[in-house]
């Protein structure tokens, strides 16, 4: 029997008019009319004959399985051969160039230090003026003809964040108007939104907004930065994608619309950050603020941004108390590098000077009471993680009873409208606080928050070992009791969702002083809900307080 012999799969070798006949010499690409053509595809005799075109496809095969989203589990067997390299391969770091958007040099200042002072003293210090020089090494001035993307590649020296970002950025640039760029801030006229983008815009002012006007009385974020987005295109890609993340967050590998808004928005910031220190208005501080929110979502928080507008504030002192957006914006990047000291237990960033003439000091509403709480918090971790002289420790003291003056005195709207203690059942776990609304969530979880990092900094050192032992209990009972409060406030308000935000930038600091085993599950169920609800990864929190849990289980 003769064995069947397997089925040919062959190219469609004829051309468009007749694939019938073949010549036996191939045409090669300097033949004919010179169109791109495969030097191995022949001509028929029949279109030789006519002297007409012999129009012929590609000689290529496709191969299955390059689908990068729908194939990415795809296992390679050990003896199966990987295709050969046709030339260098070369791996880029993206971050490396990004982190230069922000570089800047600190002249040496002529002595002035920040000096400690009261929430209700208006003394202040000379600000040491930071020289900001941006990306003036890296780009050259921008000409009628050339994008910001061209010029930032003009050296050579960032043809790697061409790579990264070119393609996405030259091909998805819908404008819908002329662009105008005046006084290095580039602007666009009115522009009207398409159905997408009408939908990411109010995404952002009916559920984001408020995470950035947690504090503020006048709802800038919410009423003033889609107002002023209408026009500055910066801030409007800015808020695109921190939108579309949060739009698209329970869908899995599917940030290409977010980043995509995300390279728009570098496109347009990155020359105006490479001007002089006037291009530093509130639109672009309040549009490197949110990026910075869309930013410490990630799975991998590089902190560029955050770089970036500690450094802006820094060399714009007067954003802190200057009023409207720009103080709002200042307000918003403050608690931004709050969150990060506490994660990173290193000091803050922020030049805290800047904030001393606020009016914040001067009102007696309970935005203005939560504010100062969250600057009393600013000033225990800019001491507290630093190597402590005595003369450090009387002053970390002193903000210590300002802390409690702050929750002897606090208004009464700050005291719960219905409290219940902690219960058995894992659901009940953390003590339930109603507040009256968002904001005094946040003043009193700030406080707690405080409390905790004072009860580290501020504990004695006994000299006799069992007082230490005692004396370390007696300080992880406390940081357990005010960690339980931090989370209980965060569940039991749901409409104030930055407070979850907060809440799991306390367990990764202290989740390790949670021992039993009902309430790690109830930390768990908590930041499985901030992840539903807001958009922001856990996956890495949950597995290192696993880890955390299980070293003490087995050290018991």
């Amino acid at each position: 029997m003769t064995p069947s012999r397997k089925p040919r799969h062959r190219l469609i070798a004829g051309c468009q008019r007749c694939r019938s006949k073949f010549l036996d010499r191939p045409l090669t690409s300097t033949e004919g009319d010179g169109k791109i053509r495969d030097t191995n595809s022949p001509a028929c005799s029949h279109c030789l004959r006519a002297g007409t075109d012999c129009d012929r496809g590609v000689n290529v095969r496709f191969r299955n399985g390059l689908d990068i989203f729908g194939n990415d589990d795809t296992l390679f067997p050990e003896r199966d051969l990987w295709p050969y390299l046709m030339g260098p391969l070369r791996f880029v770091d993206e971050t490396v160039i990004i982190k230069r958007l922000y570089e800047v040099e600190e002249p040496e200042h002529n002595g002035s230090t920040e000096q400690s002072r009261g929430v209700n003293n208006a003394h202040t210090t000379p600000v040491g003026v930071v020289g900001y020089h941006g990306l003036e090494q890296y780009m050259s001035p921008l000409t009628d003809d050339t994008t910001p993307m061209q010029t930032l590649c003009d050296d050579g020296r960032s043809s790697e964040l061409e790579l990264l970002m070119g393609t996405a950025l030259q091909h998805t640039d819908r404008v819908t108007g002329r662009e105008l760029q005046t006084g290095g801030l580039v602007q666009e006229q009115w522009l009207s939104f398409n159905e997408r983008e009408a939908k990411l815009m109010r995404n952002y002012v009916e559920n984001m907004a408020l995470w950035a006007d947690i504090t503020d009385p006048h709802r800038h974020f919410e009423i003033e930065v889609p107002v002023r987005a209408m026009q500055d295109s910066v801030l409007r890609y800015a808020i695109f994608a921190f939108s579309s993340r949060h739009v698209e967050r329970q869908k899995k590998g599917n940030e290409a619309e977010a980043l995509q808004y995300h390279n728009h928005c570098l496109q347009l910031l990155i020359p105006i950050l490479s001007g002089t220190g006037g291009d530093l208005t509130d639109v672009v501080l309040a549009t490197v603020a949110i990026l910075r929110q869309h930013e410490e979502m990630e799975y991998d928080d590089n902190q560029f941004h955050l770089t970036g507008a500690t450094r802006i504030m820094n060399t714009v002192s007067s954003f802190g108390s200057s009023g409207g957006l720009g103080e709002a914006a200042a307000w918003l990047c403050l608690r931004e590098d709050i969150h990060v000291s506490l994660i990173s237990q290193k000091p803050l960033r922020t030049n805290l000077e800047s904030f001393h003439h606020s009016d914040i000091f001067l009102r007696n509403d309970d935005f203005a009471w939560a504010a100062r709480m969250v600057f009393l918090l600013a000033k225990v971790l800019k001491c507290a993680f630093n190597q402590m002289s005595s003369l450090e420790y009387t002053a970390l003291q002193s903000i210590a009873q300002e802390v409690e003056d702050w929750n002897a005195r606090k208004p009464p709207s700050f005291q719960p409208l219905r409290e219940l203690p902690r219960g058995k059942d894992v659901s009940h776990r953390f003590p339930e606080m109603w507040m009256l609304l968002p904001v005094h969530v946040v003043g009193t979880q700030y406080y707690h928050i405080a409390k905790i990092v004072l009860a580290f900094a501020c504990c004695p050192s006994p000299p006799l070992a069992y007082e230490s032992f005692r004396n370390s209990r007696n300080i992880e009972k406390a940081i357990r009791y005010h960690l339980f409060m931090v989370l209980g406030l965060a569940k039991s308000n749901p409409k104030a969702e930055n407070t979850l935000l907060t809440a799991r930038h306390s367990l990764v600091a202290w989740g390790w002083v949670i021992r039993q085993k009902t309430d790690q599950q109830a930390a768990e169920i908590l930041l499985r809900e901030m992840w539903t609800r807001t958009g922001w990864d856990v996956t890495a929190s949950i597995q290192s307080l696993r880890e955390q849990w299980a070293d003490e289980e087995t050290d018991s």
